[in-house]
């Protein structure tokens, strides 16, 4: 212990006697730290430094912390490379971060100021900083381990072109799942493959293998898919073109609002029934429905031209006791929360609709009996006088 004490002490004092002597001859241009600096002089950046110019504190410090240099001393570097790096120079960060990431000189290994230097550095874009904070973060049996540190800094590291950084944070994600970026990050780490690369070149190969087989089964399936909606809709259209074939207007004008339930349909249908001049042919609240569903243009004009044509003064309709043109279909529609479903035509002749014991007339005498019941004639009705 006493050994110890006094070779520290006497550390201590070489390092003030060199402290001492730098200073003294910052003044002189033929100093030999001059002749061993060809970048600049080392006693004229302390010199600047200890005037305020932290850009020569950053020199002087860079100086004093190179192994390669005669006048190297990490220690002493401490003092301006600090100064440099609290007037946020990357560079004297990141300088420092490695100085403490391992020890340098006569300092000590202290990963709490290696962590400390190393963020610093990295938020001032300096790569020696980023390289630290990676290490230390990323050390799982480090007291400084940290998940998301390591793979923020990672992620940066792998910006830079560190190959390793990429490799490994590939390697995360695939082991959380997310494959696709992790195939993107690995062949940008396998870059011009060498041998020391083979484990990623393999991992971006497999995930790309991967990747190709599962697009290639995702298109298959929307395509399966694709083609079975294709084949319900022509089966639905079928259905139409039948009617159609048969002239049962309002069959296929029935078909498409009740079994296609799309508007294309219902366009075809009703344009077939124009172009026929079957307009007369089609039932009364399948022309409401019609009107719902073209709000406007030649076929509501047309639609609308019928409904109004059947109307009398005093005639309900099945859905409607204003006998407005598209008020039925409106009400209808807001009676059913908008579904069509609740309705269902009475069967007629020619028409695929489940037949019943009763005819297509007495049939929808009942239905227009009841709806009479309810919207025209009930107690408390607005519109039972009216009816």
């Amino acid at each position: 212990m006493i050994a110890r004490f006094q070779q520290h002490f006497y550390r201590q004092a070489c390092r003030s006697i060199l402290f001492v002597g730098l200073m003294l001859i910052a003044g002189f241009a033929s100093s030999p730290i001059q002749a061993q600096n060809s970048g600049g002089s080392l006693s004229a950046y302390i010199a600047q430094c200890n005037s305020g110019d932290k850009a020569a504190c950053s020199k002087a410090g860079m100086i004093l912390s190179d192994p390669q240099n005669p006048a190297f001393d990490a220690f002493l570097s401490q003092r301006y490379l600090q100064n440099a790096c609290n007037a946020l120079d990357g560079a004297a960060c990141g300088r420092l971060a490695l100085i403490y990431f391992d020890g340098e000189g006569d300092v000590d290994k202290d990963w709490s100021a290696a962590s400390n230097f190393s963020q610093r550095g990295c938020a001032e874009q300096d790569r020696d900083g980023c390289d630290v904070a990676e290490a230390i973060f990323a050390d799982s049996s480090s007291p400084y381990f940290d998940a998301e540190k390591a793979l923020r800094y990672r992620t940066i590291n792998c910006g830079f072109g560190r190959w390793q950084s990429c490799m490994h944070q590939a390697r995360i994600l695939y082991n959380v799942g997310d494959y696709r970026n992790a195939e993107q990050l690995a062949a940008h780490a396998c870059g011009p493959a060498g041998e020391d690369r083979k484990s990623i070149c393999e991992l971006a190969g497999t995930l790309k293998s991967r990747r190709i087989k599962l697009e290639q089964a995702e298109a298959a399936q929307r395509a399966q898919q694709q083609a079975a909606r294709q084949a319900a809709y022509a089966n639905k259209r079928a259905i139409v073109t039948s009617f159609i074939q048969k002239r049962d207007y309002d069959g296929a004008i029935y078909a498409a609002i009740y079994n296609s339930r799309t508007v294309d349909d219902a366009r075809y249908a009703l344009t077939a029934a124009i172009n026929a001049g079957a307009m007369g042919s089609i039932y009364l609240d399948n022309l409401y429905v019609l009107d719902y569903w073209f709000p406007s243009g030649n076929l509501n004009r047309i639609v609308n031209a019928e409904i109004s044509g059947r109307s009398r003064g005093n005639d309900c309709g099945i859905f409607n006791c204003t006998n407005t043109p598209g008020a039925s279909s409106k009400r209808w529609a807001a009676q059913n929360g908008g579904n069509t479903s609740s309705y269902r035509r009475p069967s007629s002749s020619g028409s695929s609709a489940p037949t019943g014991g009763l005819s297509s007339a007495d049939a929808r005498k009942q239905v227009r009996e009841k709806y009479r019941s309810a919207h025209c004639t009930m107690n408390n009705n607005a519109n039972r006088n009216v009816c």
